[in-house]
Parts: structure tokens; sequence; C-alpha cells
């Protein structure tokens, strides 16, 4: 990993991901309609109320959980190699990943960061620390067009070292 810069890009909740959370509302609310609509004035079944309660509560959740976004910088840091060193470390890994946020303002250096999905212009990732503490954040293009090139290219490399045979999950 000895081309990846240093890097550091903020992270947190996408438009993407609140788009996504308005169509499956509507999804939700167009097939309870319908079955309401297919019944003709019978009796709601329970499954229909059911359906109907378990939705509205995952509604809550995620409107709650929304207005307490995960914000934050996910950083990478190039490791410098000592003077006269031709390779890499066993794990080919020149550095570190940090995520600084208002719960970890000195950072917290990642044990593990899973690519999950990857749109081009937004990536999701899942970070875990040390502690075993993890949380999805979104990172977007548009939040910081002039260091996404730099972004990616840490994140190419730390996948493509994360894939090397030999090398233990981290």
């Amino acid at each position: 990993m000895h081309s990846a810069p240093s890097v550091e890009y903020p992270a947190g909740r996408s438009a993407l991901q609140g788009r996504l959370e308005s169509l499956l509302l509507l999804a939700w609310l167009a097939m309870q309609l319908a079955w309401w609509f297919s019944l003709r004035g019978a009796a709601l079944p329970g499954a229909w109320w059911f359906s109907g309660l378990l939705g509205l509560l995952l509604w809550g959740v995620t409107r709650w959980r929304s207005r307490q976004p995960v914000a934050g910088r996910l950083c990478w840091e190039p490791a410098l190699a000592p003077v006269g060193a031709q390779a890499a470390p066993a794990d080919g890994l020149l550095g570190r990943w940090i995520w600084r946020s208002e719960a970890y303002r000195h950072g917290t250096e990642l044990a593990r960061l899973h690519w999950a999905l990857d749109l081009q212009g937004q990536v999701l990732l899942r970070l875990s620390n040390a502690a075993g503490l993890g949380w999805w954040v979104w990172l977007e293009r548009d939040s910081a067009p002039a260091d996404w090139q730099a972004l990616r290219i840490a994140l190419v490399a730390w996948r493509e070292a994360q894939r090397r045979p030999g090398r233990r999950d981290a």
C-alpha cells in the first residue's frame, strides 16, 4: 500500500439513504392499502393489523435514528517506512484507518473496515474498532469532491491488501 495518500474524509447520513427509506415507506403504505382494498369491507385480519403496527414501529425507529446520524471523519494515515526499508510489513499495509467523531474526539483506530456497497459516487462502509464496537457510515463524493479520488485510492489499496493470500482477516 505504498501509493495510498493520507486522506481525511467526512462521513455521515446519506441523501441516498433518506430516499431509500422514503421509497420503502411508500411501498409499505401501498401494500397496506392494496391489502385493505382487497378485503372489500370484510373484517381486517390480525395479520393486517400486525403488519401495520410493525411498519409504523420500524418507521418510527428509522426516523429516530436519522435524527442522530453517525457523523465524523474517516482518516487514512500512511506510516512512514523506516529509512533503508525495502519491503512492506507482513500484512502489506503501511498505515492505519482512524475514525474521528463527537464520541471519538481523539480518534479510534479501526480494527475492521468492511466495504459493503460501492455506487461510485457513494460508498457504504461497516467500521469496527478494537473494542468490537461497530457502525455503518456513508461516504459521498459531494461531501468533499477534491479528496474523493484520494479516498478511493486508499480504500481500494486497503481492500486489495486484505485479499492477499496468507493475510488474516482484519
